[in-house]
């Protein structure tokens, strides 16, 4: 099929459970048809009848690359099948968006950075598009908010689980992905543990421990846990705070728990009974609007695209998040 003959600019490869979400906010941005791909087809036509005919499927990924009309490309794919396709969009002068991490192998990403690409290429860090996260990125810098001395990262669910990466290079680029956006560069790894349990080689569950400057971090990860929880914790010597995204209002909590030590003359008689408490101290929800961030994002690449400017989350944002994956997966 010549799709020089069709009004569309866009083409989405992977027609998976993440590409699923991508079309769906492609049906919102884009006015015109997109084009689809998948190496199995029948996901296609399941994607192309969910959304009322909306996208025009492509038998051949040659199609896509071959078309001067589709300038910008948007990979849902295994990072073990990401090398030769972002080589082949590259080649053919495409503006690229990659779902993280993007590449399997931080070897594979380095060739990638020395071929010539004049184009836009973006990686998929989806929370650095979120609200909740830009607040904690203010958060931080203020001085009234304390010294930070610990953060833990905890992202856990039952699947899904991958067959071609650790659950660490799955769901802990998300929380190296949201450290280097507040902080502006990476911890350094001091320790890490893993857990194969389904599959030999391949970890389900990951305890990784960094240091910052002058404090810790924990990235607690795993797709074997009966419950979802993405939660994100900060201590400072004054405050504490806990941003817990499964919440459906006020994510981010506030405490000035443990703030300080009270003397015990402060509290009253009710306090003391014979259930232990603990002291709680003020704290509040700051009011933080909810946001698309999925949508955000891709808007975000369109707009980088349309002014050739390169995005936030390049290929050097990648090539350092790949640096720590190599060593943990």
């Amino acid at each position: 099929m010549n799709f020089d003959t069709i009004n569309c600019d866009t083409a989405l490869i992977g027609c998976g459970y993440w590409g699923t979400n991508i079309a769906k906010v492609l049906t919102k941005i884009k006015k015109n048809k997109i084009i689809i791909y998948d190496e199995n087809q029948a996901n296609s036509i399941i994607l192309k009848k969910r959304f009322l005919n909306k996208f025009i499927i492509a038998k051949k990924i040659t199609n896509i690359l071959d078309s001067k009309k589709v300038k910008n490309i948007i990979l849902a794919t295994p990072p073990n099948k990401n090398y030769k396709l972002l080589s082949l969009c590259i080649k053919y002068k495409k503006n690229i968006f990659i779902e993280k991490p993007g590449l399997k192998s931080y070897s594979d990403l380095i060739k990638i950075k020395k071929l010539k690409h004049d184009k836009i290429l973006m990686f998929g860090y989806i929370y650095l598009f979120n609200n909740n996260i830009k607040f904690l990125k203010k958060y931080i810098t203020s001085k009234s908010n304390g010294k930070i001395l610990y953060i833990r990262f905890e992202r856990q669910n039952l699947g899904p689980i991958r067959n071609d990466v650790s659950v660490a290079y799955d769901l802990s680029s998300h929380d190296l992905s949201i450290f280097l956006y507040l902080f502006k560069s990476l911890p350094k790894l001091n320790k890490n543990s893993s857990y194969s349990i389904l599959k030999k080689n391949i970890s389900d569950i990951s305890n990784l421990s960094f240091k910052f400057k002058n404090f810790n971090i924990d990235i607690n990860n795993s797709w074997l846990n009966p419950d979802k929880i993405r939660r994100i914790t900060i201590i400072t010597d004054k405050k504490m705070l806990l941003f817990n995204e499964m919440e459906s209002v006020n994510k981010i909590k506030i405490y000035n728990k443990y703030a300080r030590y009270p003397k015990i003359s402060e509290f009253d008689n009710k306090f003391f009974n014979k259930k232990a408490k603990i002291y709680l101290g003020k704290n509040y929800s700051p009011k933080i609007s909810e946001n698309d961030s999925l949508l955000d994002e891709i808007k975000y690449f369109f707009k980088c695209a349309k002014r050739n400017t390169k995005p936030v989350t390049d290929i050097d944002f990648a090539t350092k998040i790949l640096k720590i994956l190599n060593k943990v997966s």
